[in-house]
Order: C-alpha cells, then sequence, then structure tokens
C-alpha cells in the first residue's frame, strides 16, 4: 500500500529539493528520479504516521481516563508533527538525522558532505560540522 503521493514541482519555497507536509511530498523535477531524495522525504511521511498514531492515542486515553470533553484535542493530533518539528529543536535534529542517514544509504551518493552541510545551514539545530557528521554515522 503506498502511503504517500508525490507532486513534481518547478518551484519550492523554501529552496529545497523536496518538502513533506503530511503524507504529501513536493519534490522539484529535477530531482524527481533522484532515489536518494525520495526516500529522505518518505522518512519524514513515516514519521508523521508515527507522531500521528501517538497523536490519536494519547487523545484516546484523555479522552477515556480523564474527561470526555477533551475529545477537541484530536484535531491537533495530525499537526503534532509539524508543531514538535518547528519548535522542538532535537526533535528536529533526530528528524533529518534519520531521513539523512536514509538518503545516504539507498542514493548511491559518493559522499556525506551535502548532508553535513545541510545539517549544519539549513535546519537551525546549531549542529557544527564535527557533530553532525558523527549524528550520521550513529
Amino acid at each position: 500500500m503506498k502511503y504517500y503521493l508525490i507532486k513534481c514541482t518547478n518551484k519550492l519555497d523554501n529552496g529545497f529539493g523536496g518538502t513533506a507536509q503530511g503524507p504529501l511530498i513536493k519534490i522539484l523535477s529535477k530531482y524527481k528520479d533522484d532515489t536518494g531524495l525520495i526516500e529522505h522525504e518518505k522518512t519524514h511521511v513515516r514519521q508523521w504516521y508515527a507522531v500521528l498514531g501517538l497523536g490519536l492515542l494519547l487523545c484516546t486515553l484523555l479522552t477515556l481516563l480523564v474527561a470526555p470533553s477533551l475529545w477537541p484535542l484530536y484535531g491537533l493530533a495530525p499537526f503534532s508533527h509539524q508543531l514538535l518539528y518547528k519548535f522542538v529543536r532535537p526533535y528536529r535534529c533526530w528528524c533529518e538525522v534519520q531521513a539523512y542517514r536514509k538518503q545516504i544509504a539507498v542514493g548511491g551518493y559518493t559522499g556525506t558532505t551535502f548532508a553535513v552541510t545541510a545539517l549544519v545551514e539549513k535546519y537551525d539545530l546549531g549542529l557544527s560540522t564535527n557533530k553532525a557528521g558523527a549524528l550520521l554515522i550513529g
């Protein structure tokens, strides 16, 4: 079962080669055959589904065990990943490191410099080059 939808585009607002918003992936047309980039974005889609599931479970537990009036919290579950990604730097770092590890593993790239540079410069993670490289190695 396909759990994502890919749309090729000629422009992305943020200057990246691809983005994922929930199960929707946008890839610049020039990267449509870049397996590594597509897997990177699919990793973000899987992260979104995982946090969605945890959010729905938490909402269910709160509604059943604390108060039925908490049911409106279900409306936040689809946005939990985006909120965590935007406001929680360690979560954003974990997401990007996992996605770049997958991209490097399947992309057939000759090096990891592009990923280290991206982690240092593009995501406001506060990482040094050495720390970013160490995180990618695992």
